[in-house]
């Protein structure tokens, strides 16, 4: 649950889990949050969202978005092709909401926001397969392990600072931290997993 210290260009800090995270999700929920930047003003927010004995922790961030003030105006799965040669596919969507630039002044933000998926030895961009694969393991096999999805979002500033990127420019600037930060992150999965597969009656270890 170690996010690096650095990607690339891009240097983390640390983010606190807010109130509101532990209030709504269950109190073995484990979180790993950092605000990326680089020196010339690109950002990226990266979490991973680790559940415990109660599967509730994971959800579809299409879910909670709106509650936050979101409009999700597109969807889609893409492909990301990572640094060591492998490909993944993650779940792309476009929000927008509008936030006050001055005193009675809106102006509509767009963000782009990635996340996938990680189980044991598997990724995947799909909710939905995600509850087959978890299923699957526990009716087939009697075994359960924990998930976690990851979530890389950028914030789409063309208009609001003198650098700043475009919608299309945003999709390849977080496509590309993707895939430098993905193979790291499933790396430490693979070698030491929060719990590994274990027989359906057992909870997952801490």
């Amino acid at each position: 649950m170690d996010l690096p210290d650095h990607v690339g260009a891009f240097q983390g800090t640390k983010q606190e889990v807010s109130e509101a995270e532990k209030v709504i999700l269950p109190a073995d929920t484990e979180f790993a949050k950092m605000l990326y930047k680089s020196e010339n003003g690109d950002q990226v927010n990266v979490q991973i969202v680790l559940s415990g004995v109660e599967k509730r922790s994971i959800h579809r961030p299409e879910i909670c978005l709106p509650g936050q003030g979101w409009t999700i105006a597109s969807r889609k799965i893409v492909p990301v092709t990572l640094n060591n040669g492998e490909r993944m596919d993650v779940m792309q969507l476009v929000l927008s909401r509008p936030v006050e630039v001055r005193p009675g002044e809106f102006r509509q933000l767009n963000s782009v926001f990635l996340y996938w998926f990680v189980g044991d030895r598997v990724t995947t961009a799909s909710h939905w397969m995600r509850l087959l694969l978890t299923t699957w393991d526990r009716v087939v096999h009697r075994r359960n392990h924990r998930w976690a999805y990851v979530i890389a979002s950028s914030p789409v500033l063309k208009g609001f600072s003198p650098q700043g990127r475009s919608l299309d420019e945003t999709v390849g600037l977080l496509e590309k931290f993707v895939g430098e930060v993905s193979p790291e992150i499933v790396l430490k999965w693979k070698n030491n997993p929060p719990s590994g597969r274990q027989a359906a009656s057992t909870e997952p270890k801490p």
